[in-house]
């Protein structure tokens, strides 16, 4: 927001009315304010009520169950954590609004937040499943990166700043709306990546990076009264002038948001080389003795439950035997852990979970790719066997449904750019296509992958490369025997050759046998010449 006050109104001001500078500027913000309400009252008598006036937004309450059904529309498995999310935010809201309607009538003043932690690895929902959350619920929903916030006080964005940027999201006309808003119907703020704010014991002293965060987070969940404004930036500075002008007597209380309801969301993957969260859980659910209850040591033998009949290693996923003292081991503060009562978790995303998301959910990204070809009138139908082969290569990614993305586009890219506005209509994606792209499409194009590598490496470097007939034999041989695409072998036998480009070459080059069967042939080659040319300086 800007503020600018033009010196040749204050100046008239000054002059008509004999009065002075201060003076000039009170009563001319004072008549752009009354200015503003006429004005908006006008539209409102001719036009109704805009878009962002929240007096007659009303908050939808869904149970538990309602909340999850939606949810699984577009996120598969992860049933726990599905749960425990519907649970604590239908209850919270619910809260929210009850106490509203009915600030008399009831003997509950202050309720108990749901705050949540949960914990699983990267890609798995957990933030997506607070996306869904949120546009269902149609309130404010911040997800924020815990990495990108420091303790207040220190260089960089602080606790305190992600209230404000859930304000940004609240309808309004002006901050002190969008403020009321979030003090009237609530908001919903996701903290990915809190397990890098928590302490590591390896270090000494204070750390502000993360227990001093996690206690500024800590305050915020306790309820604290937050400035709509930075206070240390320059738009604060004008609103406490324009206050000081308007009456030096006012306080800051309708420049403050409270915490009071918002729900916090805690999440992370709770990895660490060597005490992870998991670790930390299976080093105590597995211990090889226990204490009885005359606090006699009982052994109870020395089979690791990580392991089953067979010996194999299992996929059991520990951190749904969390508890308090295992997050707190961690490095949460003991406080944060006990303000936010609800521990959940995600578990790893398999192969079939990987399926099920491309093919069952509403959002699916298939769905994304077919319309995209259908923009350019071309009809994409994508085979079941090449669903299972693009899942498989996500999974071993080990990134979780992120990964879905990564592996499609290094598959149709070259499709997307080659394929619009020719006389193709039709592209049916099976597995020899998500196997071999590059050599698929240009057998569409009818272009020999070797014409095609010499096409491209004389656009990028403007050398026209010659492969005479003993290489491309060569070429094919090596792909064949190392199950890889024409196209893929070309630029693995000549990645090198870049080094042409450097060396001054010009005109065509003949590659020969030698070249492609030393890896190190170019690499030589411009270091021999890197020598003459110095020699000759």
């Amino acid at each position: 927001m800007k503020i600018s006050i033009p010196k040749e109104a204050v100046n008239k001001i000054i002059e008509d009315y004999g009065c002075s500078e201060d003076q000039a500027i009170k009563a001319y913000l004072d008549a752009q304010d009354r200015a503003n309400e006429a004005f908006n009252d006008t539209l409102t008598r001719q036009l109704g009520s805009s878009k962002s006036d929240t007096s007659s937004f009303n908050v939808n309450i869904y149970t538990p169950r309602e909340i999850k059904e939606y949810m699984d529309k577009f996120v598969i498995g992860q049933e726990e954590y599905k749960r425990r999310l519907a649970i604590a935010s239908s209850y919270h809201f619910s809260m929210i609004k009850h106490l509203h309607d009915n600030s008399s009538q009831t003997s509950v003043k202050r309720f108990r937040k749901k705050n949540t932690i949960t914990a699983g690895p990267s890609g798995s929902g957990k933030t997506y499943c607070v996306e869904v959350l949120g546009d269902l619920l149609q309130v404010p929903a911040l997800i924020i990166d815990a990495t990108d916030y420091t303790e207040a006080g220190y260089v960089g964005k602080n606790a305190d700043d992600m209230i404000r940027e859930l304000i940004d999201l609240a309808p309004g006309n002006n901050r002190k709306d969008q403020a009321n808003f979030i003090s009237k119907y609530g908001g919903l703020i996701f903290i990915d990546e809190f397990d890098k704010k928590a302490k590591d014991f390896n270090l000494i002293g204070h750390d502000i990076s993360r227990e001093g965060f996690q206690r500024s987070v800590l305050k915020l969940i306790e309820r604290k009264m937050v400035p709509i404004d930075n206070p240390y930036s320059p738009m604060h500075q004008i609103h406490e002038a324009i206050d000081r002008h308007k009456n030096s007597s006012s306080d800051n209380k309708g420049n403050m948001v409270s915490t009071e309801n918002i729900l916090f969301i805690l999440g992370g993957s709770f990895e660490r080389t060597g005490s992870g969260l998991e670790s930390i859980i299976k080093k105590r659910i597995t211990s090889k003795s226990r204490l009885s209850e005359d606090d006699a040591v009982i052994v109870e033998g020395f089979t690791s439950v990580n392991k089953s009949q067979t010996g194999k290693k299992s996929y059991k996923n520990y951190l749904k035997e969390a508890d308090a003292d295992d997050f707190i081991k961690f490095g949460l503060l003991p406080e944060l852990v006990g303000r936010s009562p609800i521990r959940t978790f995600v578990n790893p995303l398999s192969k079939n979970d990987l399926v099920r998301i491309m093919k069952f959910t509403e959002d699916s990204i298939l769905n994304q790719y077919e319309l995209e070809f259908n923009l350019f009138g071309i009809n994409c139908e994508i085979s079941n066997d090449a669903i299972e082969y693009v899942a498989e290569k996500a999974e071993n990614k080990k990134t979780g449904a992120r990964a879905l993305i990564s592996v499609w586009e290094s598959i149709l890219t070259d499709f997307q750019f080659e394929l619009p506005g020719t006389n193709f209509k039709k592209l049916y994606v099976n597995r020899e296509l998500c196997e071999k792209p590059k050599d698929e499409l240009l057998k569409m194009l009818e272009k020999s992958p070797f014409v095609d590598f010499i096409e491209n490496f004389k656009n990028e470097y403007d050398i026209e490369l010659e492969l005479d007939e003993e290489v491309q034999e060569y070429v094919l041989s090596f792909a064949e025997k190392n199950n890889l695409q024409i196209s893929e072998t070309l630029r693995k036998l000549l990645f090198g050759a870049s080094a042409l480009n450097y060396m001054n070459i010009s005109g065509p080059y003949k590659i020969t046998r030698e070249m492609v069967e030393d890896e190190k042939y170019f690499d030589n080659l411009f270091a021999k010449w890197y020598e003459e040319v110095r020699v000759e300086r």
